[in-house]
This record gives C-alpha cells, sequence and structure tokens, in this order.
C-alpha cells in the first residue's frame, strides 16, 4: 500500500494563519509608510511657504514693521495660513550694533489648526 504525500490540514492551517499574520504586517506598515509620506510632504510644503514669506520680508518687499499680521498663501494647489511676528531687538555686544526686527513666521494649513504650525523660520532684517 502506497502512503499519498501532502500536507495535513492541520499544516495548511497553520500556514495559512501564518501568511495571514505577515500580510497583516505587510499592509500595516504600507500605510504607515503612506501617511509618513503625506505628512512629509505638507510639513516641506509648509516651510516652503515660511520661507517665502521670509524672504519678502528681508528683500523689503514687505513692510517689517512690528506687530502681528496674517497672510494667506497658496502653495502646491493648497491654501495657506502665516503668523509673522516682528519685534524690535537690541544686542548686547562691545560695539554699538544697530536694532534690528526679528521676523518669526508660523505656517499651517488653511483648514489646519494654528496653534500647530507645520511650518517655522526665523529671521532678521534691519529696519
Amino acid at each position: 500500500m502506497t502512503g499519498s504525500r501532502g500536507f495535513t490540514l492541520m499544516e495548511l492551517l497553520v500556514a495559512l494563519v501564518v501568511l495571514a499574520v505577515a500580510l497583516g504586517a505587510l499592509i500595516k506598515a504600507g500605510s504607515e509608510h503612506a501617511r509618513n509620506t503625506a505628512y512629509l510632504q505638507e510639513r516641506t510644503q509648509a516651510q516652503w511657504v515660511a520661507a517665502n514669506v521670509l524672504a519678502d520680508y528681508e528683500a523689503d518687499l514687505l513692510p517689517a514693521d512690528p506687530g502681528t499680521r496674517h497672510t494667506s498663501e497658496t502653495l502646491g494647489g493648497r491654501e495657506w495660513e502665516a503668523r509673522v511676528e516682528i519685534e524690535n531687538r537690541q544686542f548686547e555686544a562691545p560695539l554699538e550694533l544697530p536694532a534690528v526686527r526679528r521676523i518669526e513666521v508660523r505656517v499651517w494649513p488653511a483648514d489646519g489648526d494654528p496653534d500647530r504650525p507645520l511650518g517655522r523660520e526665523t529671521g532678521y532684517a534691519l529696519p
């Protein structure tokens, strides 16, 4: 009598459980990677918006008067909100230095939370 060679039902069930666990882990890793990629893309765009707004002040295209102001920008097909805070700064040094304006720009998506900016830039300009 010749015995047929093959897998038992229990071996097949164990193999299916191992395959299901491995596929579940792959799907979870893939979705986390996609979510992180989207988040990093959003942060990069917010940083570019902040750098662009700051460059406008540093190039004297916008008046760097002390105070807080809000602006809207469009980048990458999205609307971004920015809060610009400008204050006078005088630095202590052995030589007398002129006062400068400290400019801080915080950026978030138009539909996002202003208390959680995704991009931030700080720079200085002469008054």
